[in-house]
């Protein structure tokens, strides 16, 4: 850890405690899971669940022995716990991971590791893998070989994953799970992130190790209450099973129908104690019943009640031929035929045959009433008078006309109409009239009577009368005289017999209707007892069965009632706690790390807000009014990104690697400088993987890492063609300095004087060679500073004052002619005829070289 950067010890914060004192106010069994979780410092497994669960149940007097003795937590204990330190050992036996070549094995520093190579060569494919593992918030899904013909469903995403947790080393087979645990713990920075780092309202993925025992420690108690609702679902029976085994009306049904917590157990215990003879008691119940229902009483009840309504319908009908006057009829019929006499005779008087083009019958009858409707109608009430014409041919009327018409109004007279209509009206009220219905029904019964056996005295009387009546009746409607004359006076005397009947059998009705309902009631007292003990013997033979079924909803709702406790109690208390600890230790820990990382990166002031959500913490960052990405530069918000991702990776301590994925596109020199710096810290703490098409970064991390003499694992990621990912280790991209050229050349100067004659001849070429490139990252990274390098477009304008101009002559008159001495003996140039034949030696090499360094040694002492 480098002297300047601020540890942040979270073994010295407070949320262990806080969590430490929250458990020791619980019950036994969140202590226990408490305990457990902070000693392991994972998400509860089922094993400690399914203890903290009969835990639970014991403590609270729903298990099967007592509950067990959980001491209070100590802090000192729970303080001892330490977080593993996860690293990376290696990835290999890679499968169906884009075009990634099977064969290849990378093996991780652990400190530094650098991949570089060009575009499309495979690193994407690698950090893919690291990405998924991670599961971290811009992991993406991986494809197979786009461009492979498979004949076959393609092999899914695998690969075989070294790692050492702490100091134990340890393997896996990774078969495309996103998340993959302990990598879960890595950290990613892509340029995917960079979004998400600058403008979301972030949550912490990497939340410390301590505040993490709080999302165990509720993921835990989730999990208790979980299984109490397993519980409770599986103690619900749905539909009460019983229920159809009792009859409705009874005492026990509505109890069996109510089954359940409320139910009273000692009342159920009462309705299922039965008598000693109870089972005799229900054979003597169900006899009695069955002679009950034996009983012939309803058919004689009917009959009689049949009979009583014919009786009844039969004297109506022999009242009806009492009511008839048959004198009165006769008188009617008298006088409708001497008032027709009156106004035939008057028709024979007033008119002689000659007179009348026809018979003085009916229809002339009609004709003159016409005409004299007609006359009304035209309102002349003295018509016909002297001088009036013909109401139908107009023509005047002559004396004779006169006399008719005159004879004709006297015929019409209204004194003579009105004696017939009421005459007809007196015959129409004199008339016989009766229901032909009820006549036919009445004449039936008669006739049924009179057919039994011992037929009634006054059947074959009713039977003669009843006809007599349908003949009077027919008679009277007809006008014509009765052939009857004595109907009042018969009828008179079987009405009287009818009457008599009728009364008795009335009585009789009444009296066997008492009879049946008197047996009704008994025989629904005796169905009523038999269905209670029934039921009762029922319930007796399911006793046991009810009370299990009461005792599961009992401890159904008791659960429940629990579980809502835990969640209004122990759940909700922790929330706070944990929005207490998230508030006091993250926010304000992040802010310091995130104030620093700004500082470093020189990136650019945003306002840092911190918002809680659903008991979290999250923060947000705010450019005036406005998110960072509408008003910085992509390469301010590249560098911002990597300020955030960096607090919150340091946050965990060095305890897991960090993972970055070309961290430096859209980054000026400056900035790519400063960023390799931080990275090539941050490796001095965690193990980081860098992976870049940057030959600019890659050079400055390496050389960052070298200045202090520190190791690197460089490996070039090659195209293979068909496959990607090829891995060459030890390759570093070609950004030399005089320090890595020294270290070359003098491994050839070593290597030359056992060499034969034609090896040393190729090392002293390769030496001079070296000698060239070391002439000019000496005159480029270090007579000139660095001013202009090769790879950058700009001029580095700053550093001119750093060049020593004072000495700046005696390094060129050293370094010039070493420098056209090397071109004129290294391999890659042809050389003059007068060159072919003196080749220089060993001991020319080792003068040049040490001119070089003499040089190079007094500019930099300067």
């Amino acid at each position: 850890m480098t002297t300047d950067e601020v540890s942040v010890n979270l073994g010295e914060a407070t949320p262990r405690r806080l969590l430490v004192d929250w458990a020791n106010g619980q019950d036994a069994w969140v202590r226990e899971l408490t305990a457990e979780t902070i000693l392991s410092r994972q998400a509860p497994s089922d094993p400690l669940l399914n203890a903290a669960y009969a835990t639970f149940l014991a403590e609270k007097g729903l298990g099967g022995g007592d509950a067990p003795d959980i001491p209070k937590l100590e802090l000192a204990a729970a303080d001892a716990a330490e977080e593993d330190t996860l690293e990376l050992v290696s990835l290999a036996g890679i499968e169906g991971v884009n075009a990634l070549a099977a064969d290849q094995e990378l093996g991780f520093d652990s400190e530094l590791t650098v991949l570089f190579g060009q575009n499309g060569s495979g690193k994407t494919g690698y950090a893919r893998i690291l990405k998924r593992i991670s599961a971290v918030r811009t992991a993406e899904d991986i494809l197979p070989n786009a461009h492979a013909v498979h004949l076959d469903t393609p092999p899914s995403p695998s690969a075989d994953i070294t790692y050492r947790l702490s100091t134990t080393e340890s393997s896996v087979r990774w078969r495309d799970e996103a998340g993959l645990a302990p990598f879960t713990r890595i950290s990613v920075f892509d340029a995917s992130a960079v979004s998400l780092h600058v403008d979301s309202d972030l949550g912490y993925v990497y939340t410390p190790a301590e505040l993490a025992l709080f999302a165990h420690v509720a993921t835990g108690i989730q999990g208790v209450q979980q299984r109490i609702a397993a519980e409770v679902s599986s103690l619900a029976p749905g539909s009460n099973p019983l229920l159809s085994r009792f009859t409705r009306g009874t005492k026990v049904y509505p109890v069996i129908e109510t089954l359940g917590a409320t139910t009273d157990l000692a009342e159920l215990d009462a309705l299922a104690t039965l008598p000693e003879d109870a089972e005799s008691d229900r054979e003597r119940l169900e006899g009695e019943v069955a002679a009950l229902r034996s009983n012939s009483l309803d058919a004689i009840l009917s009959s009689s009640q049949e009979t009583e309504r014919q009786l009844t319908r039969l004297l109506g009908i022999l009242n009806a031929a009492q009511n008839f006057d048959a004198a009165a009829y006769k008188m009617a019929r008298s006088k409708l035929e001497q008032a027709e006499q009156r106004r035939a005779e008057a028709r024979e008087q007033l008119f002689s045959q000659d007179e009348l083009p026809g018979p003085a019958d009916e229809e002339w009858q009609e004709f003159i009433v016409a005409g004299d409707s007609y006359r009304q109608h035209l309102g002349r009430d003295h018509y016909p008078a002297t001088g009036d014409s013909c109401l139908y041919c107009m023509q005047e009327l002559s004396p004779t006309a006169l006399n008719l018409l005159a004879r004709y109004r006297t015929f019409l007279d209204e004194t003579l109409i009105r004696q017939v209509q009421d005459a007809n009206a007196n015959l129409a009220a004199s008339k016989f009239t009766v229901n032909e219905a009820e006549l036919a029904r009445a004449i039936e019964f008669a006739s049924e009577q009179q057919d039994r056996e011992i037929p009634p005295a006054w059947a074959s009387q009713a039977c003669g009368i009843l006809g007599a009546m349908r003949v009077i009746a027919q008679e009277t409607a007809d006008g014509q005289p009765i052939t009857q004359g004595t109907l009042r006076e018969d009828a008179r005397g079987v009405a009287t017999a009818v009457s008599t009947e009728l009364e008795c059998i009335s009585v009789a009705v009444r009296q066997m209707a008492d009879d049946k309902a008197n047996a009704a009631i008994a025989l629904a007292e005796k169905q009523k007892a038999v269905s209670e003990l029934v039921a009762r013997i029922e319930l007796n033979r399911n006793l046991a069965a009810a009370r299990e079924y009461v005792r599961r909803a009992r401890r159904a709702q008791q659960l429940e009632k629990l579980s809502r406790v835990i969640s209004s109690g122990a759940s909700k208390q922790l929330t706070v706690q944990s929005k207490l600890a998230s508030e006091d230790l993250v926010n304000k820990n992040f802010e310091t790390l995130f104030t620093e990382e700004c500082a470093r990166l020189r990136a650019p002031q945003v306002v840092l807000r911190f918002q809680g959500r659903s008991g979290q913490a999250q923060r947000k960052k705010a450019v005036a009014s406005y998110k960072p990405s509408a008003v910085l530069s992509e390469g301010e918000q590249k560098v911002l990104a990597l300020a955030d991702f960096l607090a919150e990776s340091r946050m965990r301590g060095a305890k897991a690697p960090l993972i970055f994925d070309d961290p430096v596109t859209s980054l000026d020199y400056r900035r790519l400088d400063e960023v390799a710096a931080r990275i090539q810290n941050l490796a001095e703490t965690h193990q980081v993987v860098v992976l870049t098409h940057n030959i600019m970064f890659a050079s400055a991390l390496i050389a960052a890492r070298q200045n202090k003499k520190l190791r690197t694992c460089i490996y070039e990621v090659r195209d293979g063609g068909e496959t990607k990912g090829i891995l060459a280790p030890d390759v570093e991209p070609r950004f030399d300095t005089p320090a890595d050229l020294s270290k070359r050349i003098n491994v050839k100067l070593q290597e030359m004087p056992s060499a034969e004659p034609i090896v040393q001849d190729a090392l002293i070429k390769e030496a001079y060679d070296l000698i060239r490139a070391w002439c000019e990252a000496f005159v480029e990274q270090e007579l000139l500073q660095n001013v202009t390098q090769r790879y950058r477009k700009n001029v580095m304008m700053t550093r001119l004052s750093k060049i020593d101009s004072s000495r700046l002559d005696d390094a060129i008159a050293v370094i010039a002619p070493l420098f056209d001495r090397a071109c004129e003996r290294m391999t890659g140039h042809s050389h003059a005829a007068e060159y072919m034949s003196t080749k220089p030696t060993v001991g020319d090499v080792q003068e040049d070289w040490e001119k070089a360094k003499a040089a190079r040694a007094a500019y930099i002492a300067a």
